[in-house]
């Protein structure tokens, strides 16, 4: 299986190379600034690819899930991790409401904008046509910000709403290709963006949250694999994984 995943460096993207490597997935990533973990994770993962790619860029984006599907004569499974979470200072305790409303600008809305729904777009246009009539999966990594009212910046909830609905329209639109399209939605993980929130909120979290805790990078990553080795009929859906918040 040829699999090519969006924000492969990162906390979540690396445990979702790792879960598909293990399945005997002939794996390739993106990533954009940190060479560092990137060269680190292509490394372990014997036969894997990292490219980098600035997301912000529709051409940039189109381009590498083009030069990908060439070298391998096609894809399988498109995952689709990357994102950015903007101003961290939005996620600290004593940033709610107006005050947080207010601090999104112009700039800020338009990155968020770009780079979590544009980049999106844009590979999932390339990765339609290297997967042809075979069929295959596309795996959106979103958010339950996008799918439940919860505490969150406007951009971003809006970010992850608008994956939602792509996610969807992507479905019914790609279904007779035997195209299965999917989004996983997340509540807060241990690691990744879960860092940049206040101690308040993380309590808050926990205490609502059946389990009593969050999430892992792992727990995210591996029904991914599933989704993209196993899954034969499920699609056009934004499943939550946040521990029955």
């Amino acid at each position: 299986m040829r699999c090519l995943v969006l924000g492969g460096s990162g906390y979540v993207g690396s445990e979702v190379c790792r879960a598909l490597h293990a399945q005997g997935a002939r794996v390739a990533f993106t990533y954009k600034d940190n060479a560092q973990a990137a060269n680190k994770l292509a490394a372990e993962l014997e036969g894997s690819r990292a490219l980098r790619v600035d997301l912000a860029s529709f051409a940039a984006v189109g381009e590498a899930v083009d030069a990908i599907a060439r070298e391998w004569d096609g894809l399988d499974a498109l995952v689709q991790c990357a994102g950015t979470a903007g101003d961290p200072s939005l996620y600290r305790n004593g940033a709610a409401g107006a005050q947080r409303l207010l601090g999104v600008s112009e700039q800020g809305w338009r990155e968020m904008i770009d780079i979590t729904v544009g980049s999106t777009f844009a590979a999932c246009q390339s990765a339609v046509r290297a997967m042809g009539e075979r069929g295959g999966h596309i795996v959106v990594i979103g958010s339950m910000d996008g799918v439940k009212s919860v505490p969150a910046p406007v951009h971003y909830a809006a970010g992850k709403g608008a994956l939602r609905a792509m996610v969807q329209a992507l479905a019914k639109e790609l279904g007779k290709r035997r195209i299965l399209v999917n989004m996983i939605a997340p509540g807060i993980l241990e690691g990744g963006m879960g860092t940049l929130l206040g101690e308040e909120l993380l309590a808050e979290y926990v205490k609502h949250c059946s389990l009593k805790r969050t999430g892992t990078a792992r727990e995210v990553a591996d029904f991914v694999a599933w989704l993209v080795a196993e899954n034969t009929y499920v699609t056009g859906q934004s499943i939550l994984l946040d521990g029955g918040l």
